[in-house]
């Protein structure tokens, strides 16, 4: 791919882009020069050149290497959580304090919330970090004073259903967007649309100037991200749609929407080739050009140009798609890129195709079931025998540098249902070979792999997901969010050597069962990162009784560790430590329903004490390095 106009590339001996310098406007070129003066104030890494720096000590953590106990504690009831509810979890720094405050919000209908009647109606909670009267922390309850839930009636109660934070305006502080899930076969009557609200750097929002992003006509939006897709220094917005109506396969289109530097947003969809066709059941749904249902969105540089690729993670056995950022306009590569599918397509053992051909005799599989003489689904021949229709439930789709070689690799969560057999799609890690490659690892060659249950029907209901360095030995673990069926659970794996995992979710106490989002962060700032997460109440068999969140604390500490904080979304950071080099980028929210951990980057350092070097680049490739830096510490930009 050629880089954008203006950009000058330096590639390494395997032709992987590591250094980006561009040649951006006078804005954009006026922004990143005031992110990198803010970083020397903070770093010094900057010596005269006939002085020789010296080299800093720092106190080692207690231990280097997890001993195998229990690492979580469900410290709920201490930091004040009791009585919110919900399963779409954000931690995010709103008040500018350094602490990452808590956002919980209810899947629910296209109702407000109601807080004048009693008991109130409640589908959002703004849980601020503040202190706590013991000396530690706790959690609380500021959603009406916040403002983030106001309404254009003038009143408090809001019908978004989702929400991701970036500073649109430039700021310093964390803007929200609220997006709004509208189903046309649903009755509306609140008024409401998807908006950006903006931060007055305490924690409190008003509305921004209404712009392209909100649709009173109804968008099903299902998740987005914020991201800088043009490298000019200002937020855009990448989101995505479901079904215009649940129950027809034509979905809505995904949109891009080009910062404007103020709040307000401009639809680029069309003029950056990402438009695609509306399809319904019928051949036209079976081609690449047409729009499909989108549960999850995620954007983030896969090919190492120092520009967001944009990913719609993709419901209905459909493929994923993986848009590749040319520059100028994106182009669709999910199949060439090996990222759509998991390219297998042997339906022989699914149970609608084998009553199929019981029910019709054209075919000699046996069903596995009874299909009791009646039409078992649906299953038609030329259409749901087709790759178009052989491939996932998507929800989720995490970007991250799993194995530590500088690109960004992809964990994609599925749910699978017993019904469907082989050619559903699993949830699975895809290695990046650095250029938008990728090689799908199989779950029991790398340790990822669960055991299904023995029973007749099983499930895997893996919704949310996300990289983090529990132990901080500088390996990143994997954490799953596995819901709503029978033996789901938090799975958590430790990377125990490059590219291998070990389950440790009972060994860490982190096996909750039947969640609902999750969310990670540091919310001490004791130097490791705890977890937080909610529990659904969506199936029975749930041993939920209300969709309580639950906070697990990180309470055994081990490795040293580094914070960076206060970058801008699409910063990357490659930091080198006791001989191993990690890569971190910010993120402006990702996946299912916009999930969103802390953008304070938290590296585990394990023995090193002293961090080498920390590469610092801004989206369009400016570098700034730094040297030296002190272990266990946060570095924080003004």
């Amino acid at each position: 791919m050629e880089p954008p106009d203006g950009a000058r590339v330096q590639a390494d001996e395997r032709g992987r882009v590591r250094k980006v310098t561009h040649i951006a406007s006078p804005s954009a070129i006026e922004y990143h020069l005031r992110v990198i003066a803010n970083l020397l104030l903070v770093l010094a890494a900057c010596t005269p050149p006939d002085e020789v720096p010296e080299v800093p000590t720092c106190d080692p953590a207690p231990s280097s290497e997890w001993s195998g106990d229990t690492v979580f504690e469900d410290r709920t009831e201490a930091w004040g959580l009791v009585g919110p509810e919900g399963g779409r979890l954000q931690a995010v720094d709103l008040d500018g304090d350094r602490y990452p405050d808590l956002v919980v919000t209810q899947v629910h209908s296209n109702a407000r919330d109601d807080l004048t009647v009693v008991p109130a109606v409640r589908y959002h909670y703004v849980m601020m970090n503040r202190p706590g009267d013991d000396g530690g922390r706790t959690f609380v309850d500021e959603t009406e004073a916040s403002g983030l839930i106001q309404n254009r009636d003038g009143g408090t109660g809001t019908s978004a259903t989702l929400f991701v934070y970036g500073d649109v305006d430039n700021d310093g502080d964390l803007d929200a967007f609220a997006g709004r899930y509208y189903d046309a076969g649903a009755d509306d009557l609140t008024g409401d649309c998807s908006e950006i609200l903006l931060n007055d750097g305490a924690g409190h929002f008003t509305f921004a100037d209404r712009s392209d992003p909100c649709d009173l006509e109804g968008v099903p939006v299902t998740a987005a991200s914020f991201t800088d897709y043009d490298a000019d220094g200002v937020l855009d917005l990448w989101q995505v749609a479901f079904y215009i109506e649940y129950g027809y396969l034509a979905a809505g289109q995904d949109q891009l929407f080009h910062g404007n530097g103020d709040g307000t947003f401009t639809d680029v969809t069309d003029a950056m080739g990402l438009s695609l066709a509306r399809g319904r059941q019928t051949e036209d749904y079976l081609g690449r050009d047409v729009r499909r249902p989108a549960y999850g969105a995620s954007a983030c540089d896969l090919d190492g140009d120092a520009l967001p690729e944009l990913i719609a993670t993709n419901y209905g056995r459909s493929w994923n798609q993986l848009w590749l950022n040319q520059g100028e306009s994106f182009v669709e590569i999910g199949d060439e890129a090996r990222f759509d599918d998991d390219e297998n397509f042997d339906y022989a053992d699914n149970f609608m195709y084998a009553c199929y051909c019981e029910q019709t005799g054209d075919c000699s599989v046996e069903p596995t079931i009874s299909c009791g003489g009646q039409d078992f689904g649906s299953w038609t021949p030329g259409y749901d025998d087709q790759p178009a229709r052989l491939a996932g439930n998507s929800f989720t789709t995490v970007c991250a540098d799993i194995d530590n070689d500088g690109d960004n690799d992809v964990y994609s969560a599925n749910i699978v249902h017993d019904w469907a057999g082989e050619s559903a799609d699993p949830t699975q890690l895809l290695l990046n070979d650095g250029n938008a490659s990728f090689t799908p690892v199989d779950n029991a060659d790398n340790g990822l792999a669960r055991d299904r249950p023995a029973r007749a029907s099983w499930n895997e209901g893996d919704l949310h997901a996300a990289f983090f360095d529990f132990d901080n030995d500088g390996w990143k673990d994997v954490v799953l969010g596995s819901s709503d069926y029978e033996d789901t659970h938090v799975w958590l794996w430790r990377q125990v050597s490059p590219g291998q995992f070990e389950d440790v979710s009972d060994a860490t106490g982190l096996n909750h069962p039947w969640p609902a989002g999750l969310a990670v962060a540091d919310f001490d700032l004791d130097g490791d990162l705890d977890f937080a997460t909610g529990s659904s109440t969506a199936r029975t068999g749930t041993p939920w009784s209300t969709r309580e969140v639950h906070l697990y604390e990180n309470t055994a500490p081990v490795g040293n560790w580094i914070r960076i904080e206060r970058l801008p979304v699409g910063t990357r950071v490659d930091l080198t430590a006791g001989g191993v080099t990690q890569t971190q980028e910010v993120s402006g929210g990702y996946g299912h329903a916009g999930i969103q951990n802390d953008v304070a980057l938290h590296f585990g350092l394990g023995d090193a004490c002293l961090v080498d070097e920390i590469v610092v680049t801004a989206p369009g490739g400016a570098q700034t390095t730094y040297t030296n830096q002190l272990g266990n510490q946060a570095l924080v930009l003004p």
